[in-house]
């Protein structure tokens, strides 16, 4: 999570901010020499950390120099206000170089200067709006705008809302970084004003409570229902002072009464733990929680993202967006709502909201700035509560072509040459989440639906497909790849793709159709391509039959794009020329600056990088002859996915650090 680069500037602001003591950090850090267990993730561990805290200084990289540069202009500033004299700052200033220190807390626990004084000179220092908060009260549908706890999360505090321009107050500069994101997530421009609150969460908490309680007194009162003709008159029951009590009815009230107090004794966590079935789901049907799991699936749409993971942490749920392979932490949930949120995601994806206990799938079909989205729910029990993960599915992508690949052009005139062969099987390779599924989507849609019988069989089906017949796998019914491949092998097919090859008798059964006058596409999970022959070998699949049936095995993976809005070039080390393989005479290669387009990553998007195994006739007869894999990738004088992926580098479209992130060496 942190990188040596960073983590003593990282420790070293955590103590200027009075998060931990010297003390504490030079004890976690001996720890980390005896144990190898990193510090940071001690000082997690023992509550002196949370998530939310780190993510935030991690996003500012704080370097020591630039600090203590910001800290002096502080200084100055205050004294050009006249806040501050010469003196207190100079004394000031030698206490900050023997502890450490912000200069903000030294100035304010000497008495020198208030916190009104260090905001309005902050304002100044970064160029921001300043404002009493006192004299700027929050407008409803500014509040109604974002939900309370994406505000928490960001320590904004939203205030007027006109058109898709929402201006907010800050309680530091420093918030302003984590506010670009945030416009992505909210679809607005954000404009953040900074002012003096001793803490902000706080008075976040109280407007958007005060706003509830305005809402609920506009709202008229429920009307009584009158009685029916011939009922009887409503009871009306007497004050314990009028109406004699038996010693029965005592007791019962004595137990009702001990039973209140006992719950007013419990823990928040067991509290939430009890909260009956019927409430968490009245609680999911609030407008709140609606509001909130929308902005969540829409925010993920906005930003790009494949996946929404929501964790359930102590003490709150985090929610995470995986953009282009990286997860970021994006905001959390209170555990109030936790499983309200939850329930809510089980309602719109047709899941038992009841069961808590197993895992669940689901799904959820929604329509999402004009695109169509089928979004993949998948719940999982955990000891701190259940754990949902949400994949986005684009039905647009299913329409992407060879060309959108990212294959080299020597590697496309070979993939499309051995999709036109009437029969055989072709394999994609690569791990979880390499795009294996969007090649063959791809690969398939190269055959034409009007003159060919296409059939898929998947686990699960992730996008229609028009004019190809989609079987869902389901092996609660025993509706298996392997029973469903023998029913197809007599329905007439041309081509045939078989989500995924997981046993030895699947394996069999696609590899007989591909030598019977079928196409077969399929998958393996292998870490290249030419270990698919060993891999269909230790199935127990003879190797006259793989060397008969196998037409080409296509290994991939996914690299991150560098962002073409901050693409620049730099002078490499020779370190990182021979980490790659690259000539030391390499004078430029390219990396992201980082900018708002690319939500300073410094990537943007994504494209494969292959190998293309193709069978020739003398790869066949080494295969049939149960030659060694290493002899057969010699004779196949493979360009495998590192001398790919290094072209890629060479020409400025993949940054060095990835091919090292992606590539094993």
């Amino acid at each position: 999570m942190v990188d040596d680069s960073k983590s003593a500037t990282l420790g070293d602001e955590l103590v200027r901010q009075d998060v931990i003591t010297r003390e504490e950090l030079a004890n976690a850090r001996a720890r980390e020499a005896e144990t190898g267990t990193p510090w940071y993730r001690q000082l997690l561990q023992g509550g002196k950390l949370n998530f939310s805290l780190l993510e935030d200084l991690l996003k500012h990289e704080f370097h020591p120099k630039s600090i203590r540069d910001e800290h002096e202009t502080l200084g100055q500033t205050l004294v050009k206000m006249k806040s501050l004299s010469d003196q207190q700052l100079k004394e000031a200033l030698a206490e900050q170089k023997r502890s450490g220190r912000l200069l903000g807390n030294i100035l304010l626990d000497r008495g020198h200067v208030t916190r009104k004084n260090i905001t309005m000179a902050l304002s100044k220092q970064h160029g921001l709006e300043f404002t009493e908060l006192a004299q700027t009260p929050s407008e409803p549908k500014a509040l109604e705008a974002v939900p309370e706890n994406i505000a928490k999360k960001n320590k904004m505090l939203p205030i007027r809302l006109e058109g898709d321009k929402l201006t907010v107050l800050i309680s530091s500069p420093q918030d302003r970084e984590s506010l670009r994101d945030l416009g992505i997530l909210l679809g607005k421009r954000i404009y953040p004003i900074l002012t003096t609150v001793d803490d902000i969460r706080t008075e976040i908490t109280a407007r958007y409570k005060n706003a509830k309680l305005n809402v609920a007194r506009t709202q008229p009162a429920p009307k009584t229902s009158t009685r029916a003709a011939g009922s009887k008159a409503p009871v009306v029951r007497a004050s314990a002072a009028t109406t004699p009590v038996t010693a029965k009815e005592e007791v019962v009230r004595r137990a009702e009464m001990k039973k209140v107090e006992e719950k007013k004794m419990e823990p928040a966590a067991s509290v939430k733990k009890k909260k009956s079935l019927q409430t968490i789901a009245q609680e999911a049907s609030g407008m709140p929680v609606i509001k909130l799991v929308t902005t969540i699936i829409e925010g993920a749409v906005n930003s790009g993202a494949t996946d929404v993971h929501l964790d359930p942490q102590d003490p709150e749920m985090r929610v995470r967006y995986r953009i282009d392979g990286i997860l970021h932490d994006v905001m959390s949930i209170p555990g109030e709502v936790e499983n309200a949120v939850i329930s809510r995601i089980k309602i719109m994806s047709d899941i038992d909201i009841t069961e808590t206990r197993h895992p669940q799938d689901g799904h959820i079909s929604m329509e999402i700035g004009g695109m169509e989205y089928d979004v993949r729910v998948a719940t999982l029990p955990t000891f701190l509560g259940e754990r949902v993960v949400l994949r986005l599915l684009d039905q647009s992508s299913v329409l992407s072509g060879i060309r959108d690949l990212g294959l080299e052009v020597e590697d496309e005139k070979t993939l499309l040459r051995v999709i036109n062969q009437p029969y055989g099987m072709i394999l994609v390779t690569g791990p979880t989440g390499s795009g294996k599924t969007t090649t063959l989507y791809a690969a398939l849609n190269q055959k034409n639906v009007l003159t060919d019988s296409i059939v898929t069989l998947e686990d699960p089906v992730e996008y229609q497909l028009s004019g190809i017949n989609q079987v869902q796998i389901d092996t609660d019914i025993d509706l298996t790849f392997a029973s469903t491949l023998r029913a197809a092998l007599r329905q007439d097919i041309d081509v045939l793709l078989v989500g995924e090859i997981r046993d030895p008798e699947t394996a069999y059964i696609a590899i007989r159709a591909a030598m019977t006058g079928h196409l077969v596409f399929s998958t393996l999970h292998t870490n290249d391509a030419a270990e698919a022959v060993t891999t269909l070998r230790n199935m127990g699949v003879p190797s006259y039959l793989i060397a008969s049936a196998l037409t080409a095995v296509i290994g991939q993976r996914l690299v991150r794009q560098i962002c073409p809005q901050c693409k620049s070039t730099y002078k490499p080390s020779k370190g990182i020329l021979k980490s790659i393989g690259l000539p030391e005479a390499t004078k430029n290669l390219y990396k992201g600056a980082g900018c708002e387009h690319c939500y300073h990553t410094g990537s943007k998007g994504r494209t494969g990088i292959f190998e293309m195994f193709e069978v020739t006739p003398e790869l066949r007869r080494l295969i049939a002859a149960d030659r060694p894999i290493e002899e057969i990738v010699k004779a196949a004088k493979l360009k495998n996915m590192a001398d790919r992926c290094k072209l890629k580098v060479e020409r400025g479209e993949v940054a060095p650090e990835e091919f090292l992130r992606v590539i094993r060496l």
